[in-house]
């Protein structure tokens, strides 16, 4: 087919060679404008994903620190818990001890006290002391030591003791009520020979000491 016999309107592609080139791409749709800011709409969320990132990377550090601080911290207050508990065990047990001693000491010295011989003694009873020696005050050295000793009821005899008997140095009791005096008042001064009895001359006393020649003050 001729271009003469073309019923169309001649337009740019029936251009001829002598006519000169052809455009290129004279088809081509436009390019939207709103693609010319989507890369700096990519840099945009980027930064701000960065911008986020480093910002929870700081916070999470800081927590971190924090954290650890707070563990280091507790671990003196634990350590410091941990030893007040320790003193405060140690002095329950130093106080368990000073009581168990206590007890101990209680218990040793209350045996020892039923065990003395003057634990049921009466030191109110009243006690006379005669001399049936020629040596002067010794009467007076055995109520003295009497008196030293605990008794706070003894008197001596003025004078020397006339009568013969005893024949040796003796203790005298009027009851058994009595005895346990007596015979601590035989042990106070050596004498061995302690009788239920009364003797002469002795001002009718619950307790006579008659001192003789064996006597031997102690």
């Amino acid at each position: 087919m001729s271009v003469s016999n073309y019923d169309y309107p001649e337009d740019e592609f029936d251009v001829g060679d002598d006519d000169g080139p052809v455009p290129v791409g004279v088809h081509r749709a436009q390019v939207p404008r709103w693609r010319s800011w989507v890369p700096l709409l990519a840099i945009i969320v980027i930064a701000q994903a960065l911008a986020w990132g480093a910002v929870t990377l700081f916070l999470n550090g800081a927590g971190g620190s924090g954290s650890s601080g707070a563990a280091s911290s507790s671990q003196p207050a634990q350590s410091g818990q941990a030893g007040g508990n320790k003193n405060a065990g140690n002095k329950n047990a130093d106080n368990k001890a000073d009581n168990a001693g206590n007890k101990g000491g209680a218990a040793s010295a209350k045996p020892s006290a039923s065990a003395s011989p003057s634990g049921n003694v009466d030191f109110t009873t009243r006690v006379t002391v005669a001399n049936g020696t020629n040596t002067d005050g010794l009467a007076k050295g055995a109520s003295e030591k009497l008196t030293n000793g605990g008794f706070t009821a003894v008197e001596v005899i003025p004078g020397i003791y006339e009568n013969a008997e005893p024949a040796k140095s003796t203790v005298y009791f009027s009851s058994p009520q009595a005895r346990t005096a007596a015979e601590e008042i035989g042990k106070r001064l050596g004498i061995s020979n302690v009788v239920e009895g009364t003797a002469d001359n002795t001002q009718d006393a619950p307790i006579a000491v008659i001192l003789r020649d064996d006597y031997k003050p102690q």
